[in-house]
Order: structure tokens, then sequence, then C-alpha cells
């Protein structure tokens, strides 16, 4: 399984009110995302409001995935909770469905010492024997930081944590990972503005908000990279700041859920306490993304 390119950190669509998930939009969304070239899946995470979920509902989420994927690319699980039990039981799930790994953000809420995260984290990655872990970092959410050498520890124990996704906003931070972690643990960034210069150093692809509502957009950033055109590289890129910008225009995540329905792909509603836009910011959003030429119809299958 190769860790490497666009993974869409996958929105979950709800029934009107936010009271179940919508298994069949939640498929066509998936054969969306696939039929644009992204190169893996991240389920439950941030964008897809995991720790709203129930663990039942976290587990039938990622079962929908990775049934409809059928193996056509890797599906990572986001399996990290508030308890180590918790955490333990998705992870031993993901693994069980057949997904192809799982991530972990840190527990959430309490802070918690180096010691306490050592001893979580590699509780959750000795029950799932050689099944890939990639640790999630996102303090400003999870309250808790995952200093590099504190990673560093954690590869060198647990063969199978294999990687981690920084969403700190941090590029000092990412650089740090980057130096300074084994040889071959893979490195993903998770802030849009931050794909290509995560790449150029050295970064193995991102786990992307904006590739949820345009897939192909952030594949042509990473195909612009591979061929080493970094011109054409730059000005995606751009693209991508301007476009997280609108989706900016609104509520959290709300607005993502407005623009695929914008681009005519039907998507659920938000589970509360996430709000659906009110018309005028459905106006803002709309007048935004228009004005930066971006198809409102869905695009050919490539």
């Amino acid at each position: 399984m190769e860790w490497r390119g666009i993974f869409p950190a996958l929105l979950t669509p709800f029934t009107p009110g936010g009271e179940r998930v919508d298994e069949d939009q939640l498929r066509q969304y998936v054969e969306f995302l696939i039929a644009r070239g992204v190169q893996g899946l991240f389920v439950n995470g941030t964008n897809g409001v995991g720790p709203l979920l129930s663990l039942e509902e976290r587990k039938r989420v990622a079962e929908v995935v990775v049934k409809q994927v059928r193996g056509r690319l890797p599906v990572l699980v986001q399996a990290g909770a508030i308890s180590t039990a918790e955490a333990a039981e998705l992870a031993k799930h993901a693994q069980e469905i057949g997904a192809a790994g799982v991530a972990l953000v840190a527990p959430y809420y309490f802070e918690h010492d180096e010691p306490a995260l050592a001893a979580h984290f590699g509780r959750v990655a000795s029950l799932i024997g050689d099944f890939p872990v990639f640790l999630y970092h996102i303090p400003a959410n999870a309250r808790n930081d995952l200093k590099p050498a504190l990673v560093r520890q954690l590869a060198e124990r647990y063969p199978n944590i294999v990687g981690i996704k920084d969403s700190s906003k941090d590029f000092n931070r990412l650089l740090d990972y980057l130096g300074l972690l084994p040889a071959g643990f893979k490195v993903f960034v998770g802030t849009d503005s931050l794909v290509l210069p995560a790449l150029v150093m050295g970064a193995n692809g991102a786990v992307t908000g904006v590739g949820n509502v345009f897939p192909e957009v952030m594949v042509q950033l990473y195909e612009a990279f591979l061929a080493d055109d970094l011109d054409r590289a730059r000005e995606i890129q751009f693209q991508v700041i301007r476009i997280r910008e609108a989706l900016k225009g609104g509520p959290p995540l709300s607005t993502s859920y407005f623009a695929l329905n914008w681009r005519g792909l039907p998507f659920g509603a938000v589970r509360p306490p996430f709000r659906p836009l009110t018309r005028e910011e459905e106006e803002k959003v709309k007048r935004a993304l228009e004005g930066l030429n971006l198809s409102s119809q869905l695009v050919a299958s490539r």
C-alpha cells in the first residue's frame, strides 16, 4: 500500500436535521472523489465530525467507505478518541473490516503529559499488531502536543507507527517532523495552504479539506509537483488558497456541504450543533466560488 498523494478528509453527510448518517449519499460521494483521481481517503476525522458520531456510527461510516472503495485505494480510518479503550476498539474494528490503516488523534479535551500520551498510543498500536498507524497532530483541537521527540520515540518502539498527519498549521513543526523522524516515516500535511511547500520539503502527501469539494484541483497540484512543473504547482497552490478563503464565508464545514451541492453533487445535512448556511451566507459563498471560475456542475470522470 502506497502512502502518498492526496487524501480528502471525508465529510459525513446526514439526513435532514442531522439525525442519521446518509449512507447512500456517502457512497455517491466516495465515487465522486475516486473518479477525480485522489490517492486515498481519510475517514472520521475533523472534517468528518468524528467526535460528533457515536462509536457505532463511526464504525458504520468506516464500513460503508471501505466496502464502497473495494480496494481501489487506501482508506485511513481516524480511530482516535477521548479514551484509550474507545480508540483501541475503533482501531481493531478498522483492521477487521479491511481498512488500510488507522490514524490516531491525541486523546482530546484533557491535557496529558508525554508519558501518558506514549502509553496511550503504545497501547493501541500494540493491540493491532502490524496494522499501520498514523499519529494525528492537531493541538488546537486535541489540546495535546505531539512533540517530535515523542513521535520519534513511538516510531522507534512500535514498528507499525509509520506516519503522522500534521494539522498544526505550523510549518516549522512540519519541518521538525520531516527532519527528525526515521527514514521512511510518512509525513502528511493537513493544512491546505501549505501543501506545495510541504511536498517540496519532502512530505508524502496531504490530507485535505479543499479536496473534499474540489478533489481534482488538489490532484492537479500534486501531479504538477510530481512532473517538476513548479510554476504550474505554485499557480494551483494559490488557487487552493483562494478556494480555502471562499469556503470561509459561513460556519466551518457547513460551507463545504453547501459547495458540494452547488457543484451538483447532492449532499446531506450537517449535524448539530453545526448549522446550515443562511440565505445570505449561501449567496456569499456562491459569489466567491463563481469568482474563481470553478465549474458549478460535476465534471466528467477522469
